[in-house]
């Protein structure tokens, strides 16, 4: 039979700190399919279905935005192909996007530009502060109306509040 318990011992020391992971607050994406043919002008791209949303990402209004929810810091990717024209030319003939917020250019200037040449795809990733309610996008132009453009995503990741 054994005997009563003896008396608590002095405590041990403290543990080596865990692993604080990754922690991803809210994402959305969009994605086209089919041929999109941009203007002279910058127009915005058209997005043709949804992909995974967190309650805190919305799809817009006209499907081609997506809206985030909360304040904070975000990481916006984009992938655009160029489809490629029937008789290249010689001069390379180029797509211009441009991420938007809310209509204009994520950084209101031109650093954001960025070029998708004939017969390739280009991905371009910031990370940007939105607030919420905020409509992130991507606008597409071309000097070259023979040029159009093919499978396109846009994904907004928040890595902070």
């Amino acid at each position: 039979m054994p005997g009563p318990a003896g008396a608590t011992g002095p405590e041990g020391p403290a543990g080596p700190p865990g692993s604080t992971g990754e922690v991803v607050l809210a994402y959305g994406s969009l994605r086209g399919v089919g041929e999109g043919t941009p203007g002279i002008t910058f127009t915005p791209v058209i997005f043709s279905r949804s992909g995974s949303l967190s309650t805190a990402i919305a799809v817009s209004l006209s499907g081609n935005e997506l809206v985030v929810g909360n304040d904070g810091i975000y990481q916006i990717t984009v992938s655009i192909n160029a489809e490629a024209t029937n008789n290249p030319d010689s001069s390379q003939p180029y797509l211009v996007a441009i991420i938007t917020v809310n209509g204009t250019p994520i950084f209101g200037d031109t650093t954001t530009f960025f070029n998708i040449a004939n017969r390739s795809s280009a991905s371009f990733i910031v990370q940007a502060s939105l607030g919420a309610g905020d409509e992130v996008g991507v606008s597409i132009s071309t000097e070259f109306p023979a040029l159009k453009y093919m499978n396109r995503s846009l994904t907004v990741v928040q890595l902070s509040s």
